[in-house]
């Protein structure tokens, strides 16, 4: 058997906080696209001038090994700063800097939408974005690890969790990388699709740099779910392969939050490698196969397993409770059983993941291989595989 990867240094006492403890790392899971779905009622529309400040933006960085930045190696910089006098405009800009030294430099800013901005907890959102950026960065340039225009990509999207950089363990040098899935590079995630490159459009060489204000028209390509606090959260950025020093001034940022009558449906988690369910039994962190009874199940007075799914797409709209969700296995003779719900939580960190527990019942001894999925209001999930032994 294999343990899901935890975070050994997230170590809380009690029984209760062994689903504490729990950190899904991306790299162990993939992700099924999210199709669109048509509007159903007026949207929300907010600006965001940098003329006027953050306005309650902040940056950060990830995909690079922050011990490794000593003396200011990596030039990471982010500060409201005054716009370069080329632009023939006043005022100010929200400036982002780095010096891509770990070939993987993700700069990005994030800002937090709620119910004062019109946020609905539950609701599920279209979100097209207008960006307008200054970059100094020419069109076909050649640069170590990629041009310094069209090797950068600019991405825009949202999340119902906040947006961080964590470290991750799996790496020697400890890495900070995003808890939510932008993807890398030239691709695009669940909460960050790409809009291009930050090339200017000035032919390589033929004009000293300078920066060109640019406008951007880019509409998320995965719908987004307020969380269950009337949270979502704005995430823009850069993800570079060019291995040198990139400067943006973002001028504005506009976005507009239509309402969708077809929210997505839930989508549970898998191994990338196996292609089978990212589950555990919510006691051990084993993965597959699971007995349905366990004498290490010590904190249940029955002995039953319980087994802890992962996915997402499922936050719960104001006033719903666990009835929203069904859980159901189906055997190799089509048999269905009944799985009973009993706690759907947040996973710490990556707040954007419920943990699913349900219990396995009697019947479900010694079947083998069933495939398992979750219903959130009657919309059912894709299937996953789970041995039953």
């Amino acid at each position: 058997m294999k343990v899901l990867s935890v975070r050994a240094n997230f170590d809380l006492p009690g029984a209760l906080a062994v689903f504490k403890r729990l950190i899904i790392l991306l790299a162990l899971i993939s992700f099924a696209p999210v199709a669109l779905a048509q509007g159903s009622s007026a949207p929300v529309s907010i600006s965001f001038d940098f003329r006027n400040g953050a306005l309650g933006w902040k940056a950060g960085f990830a995909d690079y090994p922050p011990a490794t930045d000593k003396n200011g190696f990596y030039e990471l910089s982010a500060e409201v700063r005054t716009l370069p006098p080329e632009l023939g405009v006043n005022g100010t800009g929200f400036y982002v800097q780095g010096n891509n030294h770990s070939d993987d430099l993700f700069m990005f800013m994030k800002r937090r939408l709620d119910s004062a901005d019109g946020i609905v907890a539950g609701q599920t959102y279209q979100i097209t974005f207008t960006l307008v950026f200054a970059s100094a960065a020419q069109s076909g340039c050649v640069g170590a690890g990629g041009s310094p225009g069209d090797g950068v990509t600019l991405k825009a999207g949202a999340s119902p969790a906040e947006p961080m950089a964590l470290f991750d363990i799996s790496k020697p040098s400890s890495y900070l990388r995003m808890n939510v899935d932008k993807s890398n590079q030239s691709q695009g995630g669940l909460a960050a699709s790409t809009t291009g490159s930050i090339a200017n459009g000035v032919p390589c060489g033929s004009a000293p740099p300078s920066y060109i204000s640019l406008q951007r028209t880019h509409q998320h390509t995965s719908l987004v779910n307020a969380n269950s606090r009337g949270e979502l959260w704005l995430l823009v950025g850069t993800d570079s392969g060019f291995e040198g020093l990139t400067g943006l001034y973002y001028q504005r940022i506009d976005v507009t939050l239509s309402p969708v009558s077809s929210p997505p449906p839930p989508v549970l988690l898998t191994d990338k490698n196996t292609g089978r369910a990212a589950a555990v039994d919510s006691v051990s962190l084993m993965r597959e196969p699971f007995s349905v009874i366990s004498p290490q199940n010590f904190f249940s007075s029955d002995q039953r397993t319980r087994v802890m799914l992962f996915g997402y797409n499922l936050e719960f709209k104001n006033g719903e409770d666990l009835s929203a969700i069904t859980a159901t296995a189906e055997d190799s003779q089509h048999k269905v059983y009944a799985l009973p719900i009993e706690a759907a939580e947040e996973v710490p960190n990556f707040s954007w993941i419920k943990g699913v527990t349900v219990r396995l019942p009697d019947e479900l001894q010694g079947v083998g291989d069933v495939s398992v999925k979750i219903s959130l209001r009657g919309i059912a999930s894709n299937q996953v595989m789970v041995s039953i032994k």
